[in-house]
């Protein structure tokens, strides 16, 4: 039986577009031998991502995430890629996909040296700036001259959105790709809600995320949202809050703003369709979130909520809508006590969308090229 791989440094469980593709493939017809090389979570919130079908085997090599330090850190990168080569030497894969550069040495090393033959397939969550591998880890940016090696040769290469897609191009040339696709990261099609018509006082808003101070509006939209004195209630529901976020939200004086526990992926479905609006509160300080079409969007979507996201998010303004609902609004942030919340939330002059935002969808060509291509 021919075997193919996988290799997610990061764990799994913080990732649910590679936890959907995985379902993806358990749920199709193929069962060509899976094996999928990551790290285990150093995170008690959260549950166990474990394989969704008898053919796909998770392997886990040491533990990442957390607050360590650099010399364990720097052991664990290279017990992972070691034992990983290894595993891919013995096994020898006919494909590898790789998820960012930070998985990507042991492909290379695959390709390069001990199977020219093989398949090298990878996929960006993120976007990451030339200056970010400039001031990132040493690895990284090492990994990421490795990589320019490799995207003449790869037989698919994907980004979840054009923006980052041309961006990346730029950033590599006079390195050329071929084989570039797009694969936006959305929920599965059984996520979807039934819409409410019609939202009530006082308005249910939600946000589910990581969650800091520096790198979002998180201080803005708390201001905004006492300042409403109970015309709208937030909750927020993070496994990944800095200690200043933390902080924060619980020295606030209000009964309007609520920290919840934190809800595995599997169960925000249920959560969220409780709400009215989802928000995302991204300021944009790197271009990453600049061109960003982020998952937690598609899944308030689709969970039957309004969205409100940051105008600098500029990545996200082609979904804006303006004459159907549910709504999906660019608001200014920093100037926020200037809308009207009636007027945000109106139907007047709308249309009821449906929307068809769905990681079966989505993800199609990418399992045609990873499972079923010869």
């Amino acid at each position: 039986m021919n075997k193919i791989a996988i290799i997610h440094f990061s764990p799994l469980e913080l990732y649910p577009p590679v936890q959907n593709f995985l379902n993806l493939i358990a749920d199709q017809g193929d069962k060509k031998k899976l094996l999928v090389f990551t790290t285990a979570a150093n995170n008690s919130q959260l549950d166990t991502f474990l394989s969704p079908a008898a053919h796909i085997s998770i392997i886990r090599i040491g533990r990442s995430g957390g607050q360590i330090g650099s010399l364990k850190r720097y052991f664990n990168y290279m017990h992972f890629y070691s034992v990983c080569l290894l595993k891919l030497i013995i096994t020898r894969p006919e494909k590898v996909l790789y998820y960012e550069t930070i998985s990507s040495y042991p492909a290379y090393l695959y390709k390069k040296i001990f199977n020219t033959k093989a398949h090298i397939l990878v996929h960006y969550h993120e976007y990451t700036a030339p200056g970010e591998y400039t001031l990132g880890m040493k690895l990284t940016r090492y990994f990421h001259h490795c990589e320019k090696w490799l995207y003449p040769k790869l037989s698919w290469i994907s980004h979840t959105n054009e923006y980052r897609m041309q961006k990346f191009k730029e950033d590599i040339f006079p390195v050329k790709v071929c084989n570039d696709h797009i694969v936006p990261n959305y929920p599965p099609a059984a996520w979807q809600a039934s819409f409410k018509t019609t939202i009530i006082m006082p308005v249910k808003i939600v946000y589910a995320g990581a969650l800091g101070m520096d790198t979002m509006f998180t201080a803005t939209f708390a201001n905004w949202v006492i300042a409403q004195k109970g015309k709208v209630c937030w909750d927020i529901y993070s496994y990944n809050i800095t200690h200043e976020a933390k902080r924060f939200i619980k020295e606030l004086v209000t009964d309007f703003i609520n920290l919840k526990p934190a809800v595995n992926y599997n169960a925000l479905p249920e959560i969220l369709s409780k709400y009215d609006v989802g928000v995302i509160l991204y300021n944009g300080h790197i271009l990453n979130y600049v061109y960003n079409q982020p998952n937690k969007l598609f899944e308030y979507l689709s969970c039957g909520l309004d969205v409100w996201f940051p105008d600098v998010m500029t990545g996200s303004m082609s979904l804006v809508t303006a004459q159907s609902w549910p709504k999906i609004v660019a608001l200014d942030f920093s100037a926020f006590e200037n809308y009207h919340l009636e007027e945000l939330l109106s139907r007047e002059n709308c249309v009821q969308k449906k929307y068809s935002f769905y990681c079966e969808i989505a993800l199609k060509e990418m399992y045609k090229e990873f499972i079923l291509q010869k």
